[in-house]
């Protein structure tokens, strides 16, 4: 009985007849996580809530190219995973922010720190420029007629700058954890055109507004905003182009996922060809 014992016992520990433990190996103790990793897990049964927490609590080192994305897909694995391996990326222990892009900076392919980045390319060369958000603040003014609340900005012209009428970006959207991208998507980034005041040096957008008998509307005037068009072109990255060209001025990405800007930030650029 003893020996049936001992034989049961390594009988379990190495493995049963037909089980990989090779596979099984990787995703016990405190081994580095890799996409074959998630998808055994994913295979054996597991939620997403314990697969999610073993990525948190886990040395990871995940493949998240396009091939990468395509193959976890495949597997079945949910969005809600696949994110949470995006986000490794850019939230490791001891990763600043600027140490957040892996793979080539310049390829959209490759992950990015949450955000909005421009899109360029120029002689056979790619060139991706991270679109920094600025700060507004608002102002409000009535009259008997009505008024409006503006979120203005500090500046005649945005820090960036654009050579083209119809510019690229692609917007990365990461954890909650990430910021004010949270767990957004484009339409909750609409692009809108700002009013230029160069008395004040101030680039004011309209956001929201009251007319007698008719009450207080948030919101951004229609006549301002922009259409664009995006594509998801794997989970939590899209590739957003304007619909058509953009005329000489200046633009934002406006957070507007409570309907009033509340956040307090705008990813601006500019477009003065003329």
């Amino acid at each position: 009985m003893r020996i049936r014992g001992i034989v049961l016992a390594l009988w379990l520990f190495l493995g049963a007849p037909g089980t990989d433990w090779l596979s099984f190996s990787a995703v016990a103790g405190d081994e580095t996580l890799t996409n074959q990793s998630v998808i055994l897990m994913q295979q054996l049964g597991f939620g997403d809530a314990v697969i999610l927490e073993k990525i948190k609590t886990s040395k990871c080192d995940f493949d998240v190219s396009l091939d990468g994305l395509k193959q976890l897909k495949e597997a079945k694995v949910s969005d809600a995973v696949i994110q949470a391996m995006i986000s490794t990326k850019s939230t490791a222990p001891g990763r600043d922010a600027k140490s957040a892009v892996t793979g080539d900076p310049n390829d959209p392919n490759a992950p990015h720190e949450s955000g909005v980045w421009l899109y360029q390319e120029a002689d056979g060369s790619k060139k991706m420029t991270k679109v920094e958000g600025e700060s507004y603040r608002l102002w409000s003014g009535a009259g008997p007629f009505g008024g409006a609340t503006r979120a203005v900005l500090s500046g005649i012209k945005a820090q960036l700058q654009v050579s083209s009428h119809r510019p690229v970006f692609y917007m990365y959207f990461g954890d909650a954890g990430q910021g004010i991208m949270g767990t957004m998507n484009p339409n909750d980034m609409p692009l809108a055109k700002l009013d230029l005041k160069e008395k004040t040096q101030e680039r004011l957008l309209v956001i929201g507004s009251v007319a007698p008998f008719a009450g207080y509307n948030s919101g951004i005037k229609k006549e301002s905003l922009r259409a664009v068009d995006a594509v998801n072109v794997c989970p939590g990255v899209y590739k957003v182009t304007p619909q058509m060209d953009l005329a000489d001025g200046e633009y934002a990405f406006c957070n507007s996922v409570t309907g009033g800007m509340a956040v307090g930030k705008m990813f601006c650029f500019g477009i003065h060809l003329k």
